[in-house]
């Protein structure tokens, strides 16, 4: 559990930041959590309760902040695109 915790510190403090956030990292570590998940729940009877809804809760922050990472990604490229539209239109009329 202390090593999802550590895990989960990490993908916090790189969602956190304002910058980019390199996606292969992101995806690596998440599939570690993943990997650490699951061999959590091949041992149930060694869980604590409050344990298990802290990383429930975690899970939960985690899977807002990435929402809000890919929307905020979205909206950007959204931008980008109508930009570069605008300019393709303006040269043809140059």
């Amino acid at each position: 559990m202390q090593r999802l915790q550590q895990l989960d510190g990490q993908l916090e403090a790189m969602l956190s930041t304002d910058g980019d956030v390199d996606p292969q990292l992101l995806q690596q570590l998440l599939q570690q959590r993943e990997q650490i998940l699951h061999e959590l729940m091949a041992k149930p009877e060694q869980l604590e309760k409050s344990a298990w809804q802290a990383a429930v809760e975690r899970t939960s922050c985690l899977l807002e902040q990435i929402s809000q990472r890919r929307d905020q990604s979205a909206g950007q490229l959204q931008r980008l695109q109508h930009g570069q539209r605008s300019m393709q239109v303006y040269n043809k009329f140059r």
